[in-house]
């Protein structure tokens, strides 16, 4: 490789990487919706509540441990920017919420699978619990009523020792 290629690489890799990774805190409330397109990109899903109000789910997965909603209110204005998977939002999960109820606390889960044996749905999320411990949360959901059933949480081994 030439040493103006070599150059434009590291010079363009970290701006490129950088503008992936939209900085929430960096969001005020009062921002327009605009503002937000321009620096987080198009949201993943749009929840229209009854006052006119949004909410724009941006997941930072599948791998991420992080999904941010974002609050505009009939103005198209920021009202609210929270990270949703964390202890605090977790601990609202309860059993008989619907689906869609998981779904506008915690955001998209990174996977679903299912198990014939007890009839069950179940969603996967990666988060962090007070910053430092990876956890893995599991809700599963009774197939025929699409209701919360039991949710689980997990800390992730991140230790590169191996068992032989």
């Amino acid at each position: 490789m030439n040493t103006i290629l070599s150059r434009a690489v590291l010079v363009l890799f970290p701006a490129l990487f950088a503008a992936g990774c939209a900085n929430f805190a960096a969001i005020e409330p009062g921002a327009s919706a605009q503002q937000i397109e321009t620096l987080a990109g198009a949201p993943a899903n749009v929840w229209k509540n009854a006052d006119g109000s949004e909410v724009w789910e941006y997941p930072r997965g599948p791998f991420g441990v992080e999904t941010y909603m974002v609050t505009l209110g009939p103005d198209r204005a920021v009202r609210e920017v929270r990270q949703v998977l964390s202890e605090e939002t977790i601990s609202k999960l309860q059993a008989g919420m619907s689906r869609e109820e998981v779904r506008r606390l915690v955001g998209s889960p990174r996977y679903v699978g299912f198990s014939n044996r007890t009839d069950e749905e179940i969603w996967s999320w990666r988060y962090r619990a007070w910053k430092v411990r990876t956890m893995d949360l599991y809700v599963q959901f009774d197939r025929p009523t699409g209701r919360l059933k039991t949710v689980s949480k997990f800390q992730v081994d991140t230790s590169d020792s191996k068992q032989r």
